[in-house]
């Protein structure tokens, strides 16, 4: 039996960064509701505090120059933040935290919303893609871009490209969640290939002989507009090649037609029109599907890191791995960074604050993430073990080989999403062309930016 490195709590702990990564927010077009003041208040503040000098292990030799209340609005629970609040303590001792939570995403993006309109806001808090536009734009958040951490090589470019604009960097994020196409390595052998696919027409070959085989290809219901094929392709075929792509698209300079036509073409013609997806698979549930995958049912799925731990309960001995989705000329996975710490512009506890991210970014502080938060550390000086299947994967995403819509769609990022996701699977089950369905993102764009 193989030696599994994934638990039910890191399982757990990472879903709730996932949910930002997959446009899980109820709130519509990325614009933070301002809701009731009130409400917002009712959830009950919980002060973190370290304990006295002798029963604290190490806080004599914990920072004592520093010494005040620090506020934060917290993306996790106490239960997984109470590794990393301990761990800051231990260094700083005189440092009193006062913990606030609310469950992500729709909730928190409200109630933060609510605290920074009211002035009321936490020293720090968390940006998530579905607050980011608004955050940045509203001079909420505190520049980081000349922060030791942001220049000595410890966080990676794609953070500052996820959680930054004009150049300069506004969010603090450790680690990723991953995705792409599980497959099956026994399946693999049993039809007699050897080396994964490296192009697309390879991974095409693939599945007829997996077919040929009397192994069915592949699986996917085409719900989750994070995982699937087209997002990687888009990336490989089209944003590797105009980086500022999308950005013409919301400029007027080029439309998702122009742009998305030509991925959506690959996908449906290659493995739709093939017979390798068929359309009564979008109505298939995810837990269907990866069961069907665990099971040796199918040979390949699209799917994410959060499904290594039920895979792996339904059958621990299953020998498979994630790869990319391979397009062209380069291999991009599905994925997207975590969540990441943010100062508040108009915080009284700057030097506070700045301490707790500087703490954060350090082997320490990325080790006691990792402990409490479960994502996969992509930051640089801790480097824990990752599970075999996906370790390939999160390098890949921690030099910026994935790509997610939503981390580019900076406006109306939620209609987009339910509109890309629709179009998808009116494609897939062929009552739209491929260029019906880009179209369709351009009139989605050009309805609610109207409003």
């Amino acid at each position: 039996m193989k030696k599994k490195l994934v638990s039910l709590v890191l399982t757990a702990a990472m879903m709730g960064s996932v949910l930002a990564g997959c446009g899980g927010s109820s709130s519509a077009d990325n614009t933070p509701a301002a809701g009731d003041a009130g409400t917002a208040q009712t959830e009950p503040s919980a002060a973190v505090e370290s304990a006295d000098a002798s029963e604290a292990a190490g806080a004599d030799q914990g920072t004592e120059d520093l010494s005040g209340t620090l506020s934060i609005l917290s993306w996790y629970d106490e239960t997984k933040a109470a590794p990393v609040i301990e761990a800051f303590n231990a260094k700083y001792p005189n440092v009193t935290i006062d913990f606030q939570y609310s469950p992500p995403v729709a909730d928190y993006v409200e109630k933060l919303s609510t605290l920074l309109y009211s002035g009321a806001g936490p020293d720090i808090f968390y940006m998530a893609l579905e607050n980011r536009e608004d955050l940045i734009k509203g001079n909420y958040v505190e520049d980081l871009s000349n922060e030791p951490y942001m220049t000595d090589g410890t966080i990676p470019d794609s953070v500052k490209t996820t959680y930054g604009a004009d150049g300069k960097a506004y969010s603090l994020a450790v680690d990723c969640w991953v995705g792409g196409i599980f497959y099956n390595k026994d399946l693999f052998d049993q039809a007699g290939i050897t080396e994964e696919p490296k192009t697309w027409e390879e991974l095409l070959e693939v599945c007829q002989t997996l077919k040929d085989a009397g192994i069915q290809p592949i699986m996917d219901n085409c719900q989750d507009a994070a995982v699937n094929f087209t997002a990687p392709l888009y990336g490989s075929e089209v944003k590797s090649k105009n980086p500022n792509i999308v950005q013409d698209i919301f400029d007027g300079k080029a439309t998702f037609k122009d742009t998305w036509t030509t991925p959506i073409a690959m996908w449906k013609e290659g493995l739709i029109d093939n017979g390798y997806l068929t359309a009564d698979m979008v109505g298939a549930t995810s837990d269907e599907i990866v069961t069907a995958f665990a099971t040796g049912q199918v040979a390949m799925i699209l799917s994410g890191s959060w499904n290594l731990n039920t895979i792996d309960t339904i059958n621990p001995d299953m020998n498979y791995k994630c790869m990319g989705v391979p397009g062209t000329e380069e291999t991009y996975y599905c994925g997207a960074v975590n969540v990441g710490l943010c100062i508040n512009s108009a915080s009284q506890n700057k030097e506070l604050a700045k301490a707790f991210l500087e703490f954060a970014a350090s082997p320490e502080g990325l080790e006691a993430q990792y402990k409490g938060y479960g994502g996969f550390t992509i930051a640089n000086g801790y480097s824990p073990e990752f599970p075999e299947e996906i370790a390939e994967a999160v390098t890949q995403v921690k030099d910026g080989k994935y790509y997610i819509p939503m981390a580019d769609w900076l406006s109306y990022t939620e209609s987009l999403r339910l509109t890309y996701i629709q179009s998808l699977q009116d494609c897939m089950v062929g009552t739209i062309t491929p260029e019906e369905a880009a179209s369709k993102l351009d009139a989605k764009l050009a309805e609610v930016s109207a409003e």
